[in-house]
């Protein structure tokens, strides 16, 4: 049926400069803005005050001046919350969403198939790097990459005072496809690795990177760090394209890190960040110092972390090599070769290249340099190799060792495993409790088993009670190959009937992977046991 018009019902209408004061509840359409307003009605009514309120239309203005915001706290109206000193601040709904910058605002998309990185660095450059807003601190706002898949094809660079934040790894994903690192530094001028600082430029500092995953697709770094101070990385993951069993490449590196003799960098801190899929997960040659790596995880790798490998004493940036590198309470598995090498500088002066690399509370699972052939491959090397000074490993645990103690202990196969820590530096275990039995006549293991690998000093602090005897002692090893040596030093409240010694053994027919057997003599005693306690350090 045809619709058929019987009534037309209108309002007030024509340009913005003709509407008249509308009578209350009136409406009243501007032609020429496209806007609608009625009428508030009179004071005497009940009105706050005579005039037209406009209606949100379309046509309307923006929230810059349509919509107004006022903090009312968790609770709202019932529990009111003065915001201003005398009375409540309101701020427009456009100024309040500004408050948070998403690099969807700046077009990325996060599909897994759009190419974000000119949005996302269209993003950065506008937060931090604009050559108006740069050193106004209002304009450091964090940058948050809501969950999705963000591709890349060129590195992202980063500048000084950049924060970038996710929604946790494997939610927010930057997926990188380039032959170079997915993110690399720069300074305030947009330079990069080589003329970071030139004509005065602030050099990147107070970087902050958190809750997200770098991936890499190729055989590329997930973030290179050059010329930066006071960086901070948490809750980031790292994964890249390496598989189990596979070569080393210089090219894959999870992180690296490049100074300057001019501009080292300094003060960088990953915190509880995933390391996996690269032939190096750490790569460290250039002059740096202070770096933590606390409560990560590193896997699947060729290297864990590789310390001064390309330092020279003579390239510019590689003069010192990498100084204070700290690892702690971070977790180790899968890695083909040594978890940290701190490796000599080539052609160096001597004192030269990376040192005081310190690993403190680690876990290192039997998984880690074994070049993945298994636990008693005898293509082990050490987990941690010390090749230059001031080094230590300090309470770390290291399944090698239970493998070692259980082949001896069993008689089963024995295996004399590379040592744990080897080099130039000292290993200091965690303190441990054993029992050795009454009335043992001859030389029986103790269950304390220790690498004898390369010339090794051995000191155990120790305390032995049998009832009411007690003692407190130093009983040191040396050790080269097959040879050992030792001596026991105490003192003793009485007499409590234990000898220690120590051999060497040669549990696998491996020539040079003598394993020491730390044993004991016991005399009759009411058959009361000897209860000993002991630390362990090595000078490796």
């Amino acid at each position: 049926m045809p619709i058929v018009q019987i009534s037309r019902i209108q309002h007030r209408r024509g340009k913005k400069t003709d509407l008249p004061q509308l009578a209350a509840g009136e409406l009243g359409w501007s032609i020429d803005e496209q806007k609608l307003y009625i009428g508030n009605g009179t004071v005497a009514d009940g009105a706050p005050a005579v005039g037209n309120t406009e209606i949100m239309t379309a046509g309307s203005s923006s929230f810059t001046t349509s919509l107004s915001h006022t903090y009312k706290g968790y609770l709202g109206d019932s529990t009111p919350i003065v915001t201003g000193a005398t009375g409540d601040v309101s701020r427009t709904v456009q100024k309040r969403l500004d408050d948070y910058v998403s690099v969807k605002d700046f077009g990325a998309v996060g599909d897994d198939s759009t190419a974000d990185v000119v949005a996302i660095q269209r993003a950065i450059d506008e937060l931090y790097s604009d050559v108006i807003d740069q050193d106004d601190v209002r304009s450091r706002r964090t940058l948050f990459f809501p969950a999705g898949t963000y591709k890349i094809n060129a590195s992202i660079t980063i500048p000084p005072y950049a924060h970038l934040v996710g929604e946790g790894p494997d939610k927010t994903i930057i997926k990188n496809s380039a032959s170079a690192p997915a993110l690399v530094t720069e300074d305030d001028d947009g330079q990069v690795y080589g003329n970071i600082g030139d004509s005065g430029a602030t050099t990147p500092t107070q970087i902050q990177i958190s809750n997200m995953t770098i991936r890499t697709t190729v055989a590329y770094g997930a973030l290179s760090i050059d010329n930066a101070t006071k960086v901070f990385v948490n809750n980031v993951k790292f994964h890249g394209s390496y598989v189990s069993g596979g070569t080393d490449s210089a090219n894959s590196k999870g992180v690296s890190v490049r100074s300057t003799t001019a501009l080292p960098c300094a003060n960088i801190v990953f915190d509880q960040c995933q390391f996996t899929g690269f032939a190096r997960l750490v790569d460290m040659s250039y002059d740096v110092t202070n770096v933590r790596f606390t409560n990560c995880d590193f896997s699947t790798a060729y290297y864990g972390a590789l310390l001064g490998a390309e330092m020279d004493g003579s390239t510019n940036g590689l003069t010192k090599g990498p100084r204070d590198i700290q690892f702690s309470g971070s977790s180790w598995s899968t890695i083909g070769q040594q978890a940290i090498w701190v490796k000599p500088a080539a052609g160096a002066d001597a004192g030269t290249g990376a040192r005081n690399v310190i690993s403190y509370g680690n876990w290192y699972a039997e998984s880690v340099a074994n070049n993945f052939d298994g636990v008693q491959s005898i293509a082990e090397v050490p987990v941690i190799q010390f090749d230059n000074d001031e080094c230590t490993s300090t309470l770390d645990f290291f399944e090698r060792t239970s493998q070692r103690d259980t082949d001896f202990g069993d008689s089963t196969d024995p295996s004399n495993a590379p040592p744990e820590v080897q080099g130039i530096g000292s290993h200091t275990k965690a303190v441990k409790q054993i029992t050795l039995t009454d009335n043992t006549s001859s030389a029986t293991d103790t269950g304390i088993y220790l690498p004898g690998f390369t010339d090794k000093g051995v000191r155990i602090t120790y305390k032995m009670n049998r009832g009411a005897k007690y003692r407190t002692g130093v009983f040191t090893i040396s050790s080269a190959g097959e040879l050992c040596t030792f001596n026991d030093d105490f003192e003793e409240t009485s007499d409590v009937g234990t000898t220690l010694s120590a051999i060497t053994s040669d549990g696998d027919s491996t020539a040079g992977n003598d394993t020491i057997r730390v044993k004991f003599v016991t005399t009759s005693d009411s058959s009361t046991a000897v209860t000993m306690e002991y630390q362990i350090e090595i000078l490796v």
